[in-house]
């Protein structure tokens, strides 16, 4: 028998939240990020095969984001269809670059080739949300859509999903470090106050404002005034070890902006080229290996979303 097809997608790590965007905002970087190979089986349903690059950490069955994200899409679009999965994670677990999200955004976007489903990015984005919701408690999108759509996208409404994408001004780069420290997002999402001031609430809701007009206007120094965020961050960063010392060193040394990505503990600083963000990358760098958590860092753009990258036959 003719061997079935497997179809290969990648789907791009993300910084989501931006500051004052909690669970609405989120973007896709280009260098990094997670592959999912699918191919069609005869058995309805989704089956994992096979999992590398988690040091044996994550379940290779039907637990995964991956399979979860997929079997919410077969439910949803394509009942009685089966598929099999692999999964290769190139995003370190608990790390705040939307592992999770990407593994489940690759997932989606390979069975929507290998089915020739077409579906529109809202479809794959509800899907990957099943997937979220398995791995941290909440089927929040602020991950998977950026992982899908690319760019950096607004999130106003879910239920119903709606998705803005917003400019991307071209002279925007960042500096990505990842500490050498595990942060689950369920245990980092623990943390966060059940309660906030209403004064509070306006203020970061005006700065989610001013970040929208400050990407539209191009202007780097509103965006960096815009990420701020007093409810959120101060009470994630006691989590990191290192953090407000590595905030403290990129402010000072001129970063447009820095804050934790996602759930944290990845933090990320914004420069206006890509020399001024090598150089906030060796000071995150340093930071973190005094507080002996020396970790991994890069410098990347904004980048597209999820795509088919290959289609081989084993």
């Amino acid at each position: 028998m003719r061997a079935r097809p497997w179809i290969e997608a990648f789907a791009p790590a993300t910084v989501s939240n931006l500051g004052p965007g909690f669970d609405c905002l989120g973007l896709a970087l280009r260098a990094r990020g997670d592959t999912v190979r699918a191919r069609r089986r005869d058995e309805p349903g989704v089956a994992l095969l096979r999992v590398v690059g988690d040091g044996g950490a994550l379940p290779c069955d039907e637990r995964n984001t991956a399979a979860v994200a997929v079997a919410a899409l077969l439910a949803a679009h394509a009942p009685g269809e089966g598929v099999e999965l692999e999964l290769d994670k190139g995003l370190p677990l608990g790390s705040g670059l939307g592992s999770s999200g990407a593994s489940a955004a690759a997932a989606v976007v390979a069975v929507d080739a290998v089915l020739e489903l077409g579906l529109p990015a809202a479809a794959l984005v509800q899907a990957a949300r099943a997937g979220e919701a398995a791995a941290c408690g909440a089927d929040h999108a602020d991950n998977v859509a950026p992982a899908i759509t690319g760019g950096i996208v607004l999130l106003p409404s879910l239920d119903p999903l709606r998705l803005v994408s917003l400019p991307v001004p071209p002279s925007l780069w960042l500096a990505v470090y990842t500490p050498g420290y595990s942060l689950p997002t369920a245990k980092a999402r623990a943390a966060l106050p059940t309660a906030v001031p209403l004064s509070r609430v306006v203020q970061q809701a005006s700065r989610l404002g001013l970040l929208v007009h400050a990407l539209h206007c191009g202007e780097l120094a509103l965006l960096g005034e815009a990420i701020t965020d007093d409810i959120v961050e101060p009470a994630r960063a006691p989590l990191i070890p290192g953090y407000l010392e590595a905030k403290a060193a990129c402010c000072e040394a001129g970063a447009i902006a820095c804050s934790i990505s996602g759930a944290g503990p990845t933090t990320f600083a914004i420069a206006s080229d890509r020399g001024r963000a090598e150089a906030l990358l060796a000071i995150l760098d340093e930071a973190f290996a005094a507080a002996g958590v020396a970790g991994d860092g890069f410098v990347d753009q904004v980048g597209g979303g999820a795509r088919v990258t290959t289609g081989l036959l084993h």
